[in-house]
């Protein structure tokens, strides 16, 4: 086991761990490093340093920070990881880690974890993405509610792009928070289509909830 003081640039989950520089992303099926070996902790694992077009340099253009490693859920999935956003501290286990809190199913796509949540009464599913700043829902779910404006996003393989926002009330079983959403670029939102998700949600789930997160065995653990 071992614990990482977790720094939140921007609303991406970042790590140090020796040299290394590591984007924490469970929104990636594949982790992206330097070079094709990777040493985590105090194992090396395989990997890519060019994912479908993809390097480190140009993820750190796309972040506006410095990173040598995007650490995907195939690495993920080898521990069981826990979430403390608000203490801004992450934990690395491959033994369980017990918390105070709920245990629930989840399914992935990919790799990608799902989660399912409800918004006015009705379930969706989404991608449970750490490396997401900002979550989504189609147009035809946000076309409703206030614009709280735009921000600017960006989504490995097709770049920048603005997005208007908007602010909805969400359940995640028993518990109800509070979502700043935008919508995906056409093309992306087609991307949600092949894992069944309507949606993705990121920082704000993460930020409102203490949870461990076991991607081998489909479980999350999740408390306040």
């Amino acid at each position: 086991m071992k614990t990482y003081q977790l720094h939140l640039f921007d609303g991406h989950p970042i790590i140090h761990d020796g040299d290394n520089i590591i984007l924490i992303d469970t929104g990636a099926p594949s982790t992206i490093h330097t070079s094709g070996i990777l040493t985590f902790g105090t194992t090396q694992y395989p990997c890519t340093s060019n994912y479908m077009g993809l390097t480190v340099a140009e993820l750190s253009n796309l972040l506006g920070t410095e990173i040598t490693t995007l650490l995907g859920s195939d690495v993920l999935s080898k521990y069981k990881i826990l979430f403390d956003y608000r203490n801004g501290l992450v934990t690395f286990s491959e033994d369980d880690i017990s918390i105070d809190g709920i245990q629930t199913d989840i399914t992935n796509f990919m790799g990608i974890p799902i989660i399912e949540m409800s918004i006015d009464g009705t379930s969706l599913k989404f991608f449970l993405d750490t490396g997401a700043k900002l979550s989504y829902l189609p147009n035809s779910l946000t076309r409703n509610y206030t614009s709280m404006g735009t921000l600017e996003d960006f989504y490995p393989g097709f770049g920048t792009f603005t997005t208007e926002c908007v602010e909805i009330p969400t359940r995640f079983e028993e518990a109800e928070f509070t979502v700043k959403y935008g919508n995906l670029p056409e093309l992306l939102q087609a991307t949600l289509i092949m894992g069944g998700t309507k949606g993705i949600v990121g920082f704000d789930f993460f930020y409102n909830f203490k949870l461990v997160l076991d991607l081998k065995n489909n479980l999350l653990t999740y408390g306040y």
